[in-house]
């Protein structure tokens, strides 16, 4: 099977469609915010690459951002550039030039899964170079290490490569991007259940760590914040 083959008919799987492009809803902007939080979006350049139905760059445009994106999908990239977002190769070693130390926040939620190791790793070189200094890039992949990651990471056939914090921390060991951050993705609590079962669930995940001696994010995804270095070129 190809690539192209591969993702015949996803956006129709995904539910993407025009009308609910760049329209995050009331949880997605809740979402957003917690992932994004301490992170500066205002005024900044962000790219997401693999927008797919654009509810982080809508969230994003929201909030006085200038937005960039790449997509596989054509229907997302037509859908996109009505919308005002410039759209880039998909291919970003063809905007290394042009938008070299651009960005600063760079978002690749769900995407990282469905490259292999050396693509990953191609990408992240290709991220630091399109990252200003100082500037952030969030990922969310299937959390490999978690409980439940099975449910994400063997719900799309697309899928991969299983990742994970520690998995991350080797990739970019020695390079100029640096983890700040690693945790099980956000879950917005709204109503009383929903909070009851957020402090449970993370009380189950301290005991289970501390039981059997490990410190890892057990959430079923997980998301990770980047940082390039100060004085990195």
């Amino acid at each position: 099977m190809t690539d192209a083959t591969a993702y015949d008919g996803y956006e129709s799987w995904k539910g993407w469609s025009e009308t609910s492009f760049m329209v995050p809803t009331p949880m997605d902007n809740v979402y957003f915010d917690l992932e994004m939080r301490a992170i500066p979006v205002s005024g900044e350049h962000v790219l997401e690459i693999g927008f797919g139905n654009g509810r982080f760059l809508g969230w994003a445009k929201a909030r006085g951002a200038q937005v960039y994106g790449t997509e596989l999908s054509e229907q997302g990239r037509t859908f996109a550039a009505a919308h005002d977002v410039v759209v880039l190769p998909i291919d970003l070693a063809q905007s290394l030039d042009t938008h070299r130390a651009r960005f600063g926040v760079i978002a690749a939620f769900d995407v990282l899964e469905h490259l292999s190791f050396d693509a990953i790793r191609t990408m992240l070189d290709h991220i630091a170079t399109l990252l200003r200094t100082g500037g952030y890039c969030v990922v969310r992949f299937p959390n490999g290490q978690g409980l439940l990651s099975g449910l994400h990471q063997s719900g799309d056939y697309t899928h991969v490569s299983t990742l994970s914090a520690s998995i991350m921390s080797q990739f970019v060991s020695g390079t100029v991007l640096e983890i700040i951050r690693a945790d099980s993705s956000a879950m917005p609590n709204h109503g009383i259940a929903r909070k009851v079962r957020g402090v449970a669930r993370q009380g189950f995940e301290t005991m289970l760590c501390r039981l059997y001696g490990i410190r890892a994010p057990l959430g079923p995804n997980l998301t990770v914040v980047l940082r390039k270095k100060e004085g990195a070129a």
